[in-house]
């Protein structure tokens, strides 16, 4: 007999994926939800249960993992049309890791309260590689009881879980994260794409950069692709790190902190998007630095 609390999840896409498959791995019945029949299929196979609603899934949980995009998909997953919130029983705890700005996880932490549900704030790092290998580092928030019932769920998929204190400081941790991301994909982008204009060799270029100090995760993980030109199989969109980055630049607007070098990867994703590449792997911002050095023209300044 199975003791461990039955999940609920919501959200199988690339990062869902994994971590529904560790769950299950590790011997949690999950219950399933996702507006794609083939991410049903998908969860059927793995050994999961697809639900049949939102209301089919909350009969059977205690314990909800929601892998959406952003705020706006979690507001319409527990206060839409077909609301989650009214569904869940008393004292179920909701876990959402998706990016979000912290006051808005904040407020919903209170609004939960309201229908006796708890919030832990659970946003992760480490991609959908880490989702499937379950070594992601987890960034979690919100009241102690809660963060204890909901460990040895995310202890499944995450390598690394971390308690932050009150709702919304993982979500603040999360900020910070996605700055130092940002701007390590635009620099790696940048400097690819100069090695390309210089005509170096680009495998053996990245393969020097990784290997010292001007190496990092992002350059390691993304590198690959942009060098391939290969943006179609996406792992995360575009248009994610231009939402993730609006956050970021929220957050120093809010603290009145200046941050040129996160402003400066923003626009870097915010145009490569514009140019209807949004849906492309975020890798593909290194064609923004090769279509700006191909329309660039700089002239040497004459000697003094």
């Amino acid at each position: 007999m199975n003791t461990k609390p039955k999940v609920g999840f919501i959200g199988l896409g690339a990062m869902g994926r994994g971590a529904a498959r560790n769950l299950l791995a590790k011997g949690f019945d999950v219950v399933g939800c996702d507006l794609r029949s083939e991410a049903l299929d998908w969860l059927r196979a793995q050994g999961g249960t697809p639900a049949s609603s939102l209301a089919d899934m909350a009969a059977q949980v205690g314990i909800v993992v929601c892998f959406v995009v952003n705020s706006q998909q979690t507001e319409a997953v527990l206060f839409g049309d077909d609301a989650l919130v009214g569904k869940l029983p008393a004292g179920t705890v909701f876990i959402a890791c998706s990016t979000m700005d912290p006051a808005y996880v904040r407020a919903l932490e209170r609004r939960l309260e309201q229908h006796a549900i708890w919030l832990v704030d659970a946003p992760v790092t480490g991609g959908a590689v880490g989702a499937e290998r379950g070594t992601l580092t987890i960034m979690g928030s919100g009241a102690p009881e809660a963060f204890e019932l909901a460990r040895p769920v995310l202890e499944t998929f995450g390598a690394r879980v971390h308690y932050l204190g009150v709702a919304g400081s993982g979500a603040q941790m999360k900020v910070l994260n996605q700055l130092l991301c940002g701007v390590h994909l635009a620099a790696a982008g940048e400097a690819l794409a100069l090695a390309k204009r210089q005509g170096l060799p680009l495998e053996q270029t990245l393969e020097i950069l990784c290997s010292g100090a001007a190496g990092s995760w992002m350059l390691a993980d993304r590198g690959p692709r942009m060098i391939a030109g290969q943006f179609d199989n996406v792992t995360s969109a575009m248009d994610i790190f231009v939402k993730d980055m609006s956050l970021v630049l929220d957050a120093t607007r809010e603290s009145r902190y200046p941050a040129a070098l996160a402003h400066a990867a923003y626009l870097a994703f915010l145009a490569t998007a514009s140019r209807g590449l949004g849906a492309l792997d975020d890798s593909a911002v290194t064609m923004h630095y090769e279509i700006a050095g191909r329309t660039s023209s700089f002239t040497a300044s004459p000697a003094c």
